[in-house]
């Protein structure tokens, strides 16, 4: 198994999806001062235009973010995830340009929180120094460390999380990367405590936490498959969407066709089970083209879509 996993898009997908319970369990001194009545607003474009593409890198998640305060003031919020392996010595240099870039041309402060992924425990940085004797610049940030969370992953304050199961997939992999069997083992493992903890979550949620699963957790084509036969008994002890590994499979040479007309049948009940749970009802023409539509590219693209149209009209 290779050794660099694309950690950064499931991290960014965490991020915009579950905001508030990434910051509870991260920074929950944070989270105490903000108002979550007011929905927070993205500022992925004002983020872009401070940090040329070559500055966000291959290996970092960041997102900037503005909150209202419970005392009804604004707040920016940047946060930064470093997700590789070794120490990197300028990471509070950086920290330190963002934040500077962020004020130079919005004029607005901002409170920096920084994630960091990898594996050394004694590595934690959280201030940055610039200057000549007692004169200079000085930044701290407040930092979480992902791996203070691998004694911590079963405690039952947790249990209620979404972000929690990506912090194990994350821990797991860091674990279990060049062993791809006891990788496939602890993803089975995580795959059980979210079928048995379902019900707390709403099933777009499930959804969602099963596709970083996924995405963070790789299997070579082998395991994949007998992976699969697990989690479809699984599924008939306690039902619920798991459809991704489906999409990865679907992809692969020498499938029969049977799995692929199941692959559609999945998609089509998953597209309809989604929409039912968000919208209550679903009008009968709109479910006969969904049963009716075999292209499984289009069903894939109604199924993202089912997840996240505002309105039943609009979908």
């Amino acid at each position: 198994m290779a050794d660099r996993i694309d950690h950064d898009s499931p991290w960014k997908e965490t991020l915009d999806r579950f905001l508030r319970p990434f910051l509870e369990l991260t920074f929950p001194k944070v989270t105490r001062h903000i108002d979550w009545t007011v929905d927070p607003v993205s500022l992925e474009q004002e983020l872009r235009a401070i940090m040329p593409g070559s500055d966000l890198g291959p290996l970092r998640a960041d997102k900037l973010v503005k909150v209202r305060l419970l005392d009804g003031t604004d707040q920016w919020l940047l946060i930064h995830i470093e997700v590789q392996m070794q120490h990197d010595p300028e990471l509070p240099r950086r920290i330190f340009d963002y934040c500077c870039r962020i004020h130079g041309c919005y004029d607005l402060s901002v409170m920096p929180l920084v994630i960091l992924g990898d594996d050394r425990r004694h590595w934690r940085p959280s201030s940055y120094s610039g200057g000549f004797a007692d004169h200079g610049l000085n930044l701290r940030f407040a930092i979480c460390k992902i791996i203070d969370f691998k004694d911590r992953l079963d405690q039952p304050h947790h249990r209620d999380n979404q972000v929690i199961f990506v912090i194990a997939a994350h821990l797991g992999t860091r674990q279990h990367r060049k062993d791809p069997e006891k990788l496939a083992e602890c993803r089975l493992e995580l795959t059980k405590k979210l079928y048995a903890m379902g019900h707390r979550f709403t099933p777009d949620d499930l959804w969602h936490i099963q596709r970083l699963i996924d995405w963070l957790m790789p299997l070579p084509q082998d395991l994949k498959v007998s992976f699969k036969k697990k989690v479809h008994q699984l599924q008939q002890r306690n039902p619920m969407p798991h459809i991704t590994l489906f999409e990865e499979l679907s992809r692969e040479e020498g499938l029969q066709e049977g799995l692929q007309k199941g692959l559609q049948a999945g998609l089509q009940e998953s597209i309809l089970e989604i929409l039912e749970a968000r919208f209550n009802d679903v009008p009968s023409d709109v479910r006969e083209q969904i049963l009716a539509c075999t292209d499984t590219a289009q069903l894939k693209q109604l199924l993202r879509k089912a997840s996240r149209v505002p309105s039943l009209a609009e979908f």
